[in-house]
């Protein structure tokens, strides 16, 4: 008999374990600042390339392996702002929507036969394209990594929140005067690694959901871990200030009740009360906690005044819109080219810089190609979701729900317009297409 030869593949995955949570965790740590952070995000991207530079037959694996329909979305995706950037004959993209002005500003300047691309602004598309880089790579790594490696995903955003929320603390108690990642920020709200209060918000509740995810362990000391961190986790989220994001606390208690229904024993009944008065305990503590608190307490009282400019943004955000639809202004376009549709009697001493709604932003810069990529991208994890979730399984559910609570805060905000929030998405499609793909192949 002849003796097999030994596999090399552990050995040579072994030192490479972890790599997408690795990527992950740069990408939190420093990817929080939008645009406007042009090295911290460039760090990021970097980080990204060297660890596929470590990985690079993952690009084959996930080309190979991956499903279809996750292929096309991701070449789409890179694509759209890639083609916006092809520069085009000046017969042709004088003709597209919204070019007019473009056009005479080109005929004054003696330039009227002038190629130019789709997109308005070149370099802002461009940025928007190599934005795109970390998550992409993340997903490929994800997709490319094994099940036990997978599985360090959801405990890493848990551990990753709260570092975030120690550091947000740091901030508050110096007045952001220490450990400030971004400065300007306002000295009362938590914003731990990320510029935006409503991001550093809706990332604690990503952590939370993730907490919620791990096995309830056996041992009593770590029970009591679980809850301490679900408990601080939900104080950050208080902390932030984000109105959006305190309201988003009820997607973490669904996956809590989702849980409980799905572990069953002949004590049901008996736990069940238990943890309803445990809750109640927690709330009533809470409640306590925010009157004696002045910071909690200008959290609540922010929702006395929901009144804000957001609304007339969204009306000239639209009207925006059908002067580029159904091509589309060009990616990363949105704070050059809103000011020429903005209402006089809106105008004030602040710009508006984005949309504060992301599906909206995404119209205007990329027409009718970003809609129904958008949407692609909603029904391809619905579809895959669905199924998963008759099993009940927090492996699935946490995900889900994550992308929930980004789909949510979209409506009323800019999440996905830093590198964190875009690579936490694709680390959560990743574990839903593996896991679904796990599933089939039984």
């Amino acid at each position: 008999m002849t003796n097999a030869k030994p596999s090399m593949r552990p050995s040579l995955t072994g030192g490479r374990r972890g790599s997408a949570l690795l990527l992950l965790g740069i990408a939190i740590i420093l990817g929080g600042g939008g645009v406007r952070y042009a090295l911290m995000n460039a760090a990021v991207q970097l980080a990204a390339l060297a660890l596929l530079a470590v990985r690079p037959t993952c690009v084959r694996t996930f080309w190979q392996a991956a499903p279809t329909g996750l292929r096309i979305l991701l070449i789409a995706t890179l694509a759209l702002p890639a083609i916006q950037l092809i520069p085009l004959p000046p017969t042709f993209w004088q003709a597209l929507p919204g070019r007019d002005l473009v056009a005479e500003s080109l005929a004054l300047a003696g330039r009227p036969g002038l190629w130019m691309p789709l997109s308005l602004d070149p370099g802002r598309t461009l940025v928007a394209l190599v934005g795109l880089t970390a998550p992409t790579i993340l997903l490929l790594l994800a997709m490319d990594s094994g099940k036990s490696e997978r599985a360090l995903i959801l405990p890493g955003l848990a551990a990753l929140g709260l570092t975030s929320l120690v550091l947000g603390a740091g901030q508050l108690i110096s007045a952001r005067q220490a450990l400030n990642w971004f400065p300007g920020s306002n000295p009362h709200q938590l914003y731990g690694s990320f510029a935006n209060h409503n991001s550093s918000g809706l990332f604690l509740i990503i952590a939370l959901c993730a907490a919620n995810a791990i096995p309830t362990p056996a041992r009593p000391a770590r029970q009591v871990i679980k809850l301490a961190t679900c408990l601080l986790l939900t104080m950050g989220v208080l902390l932030t200030q984000s109105r959006s994001s305190i309201m988003l606390l009820i997607l973490p208690g669904i996956q809590w009740l989702l849980t409980l229904a799905r572990h069953q024993s002949c004590n049901r009944t008996r736990r069940t009360a238990i943890l309803a008065a445990a809750m109640t305990i927690a709330l009533a503590g809470f409640a306590v906690i925010a009157m004696n608190n002045a910071r909690l307490s200008q959290a609540f009282d922010r929702f006395d005044s929901l009144h804000d400019a957001r609304g007339l943004i969204w009306q000239d955000s639209l009207i925006a819109i059908g002067r580029y639809w159904p091509i589309g202004s060009g990616m990363g376009t949105f704070d050059e080219v809103f000011q020429i549709d903005e209402s006089i009697e809106n105008v004030n001493r602040h710009r508006a810089g984005r949309a504060h709604n992301d599906l909206l932003e995404l119209v205007l810069e990329s027409g009718l190609a970003g809609a129904i990529l958008c949407l692609g991208w909603i029904a391809y994890a619905g579809r895959l979701t669905i199924p998963l979730l008759r099993d009940n399984e927090d492996r699935v559910t946490a995900p889900a729900i994550i992308l929930i609570a980004i789909l949510l805060q979209s409506f009323i905000d800019y999440p996905l317009r830093n590198q964190a929030i875009l690579c936490i998405a694709a680390s959560m499609i990743a574990l839903i297409a593996s896991e679904s793909k796990r599933i089939r192949m039984k």
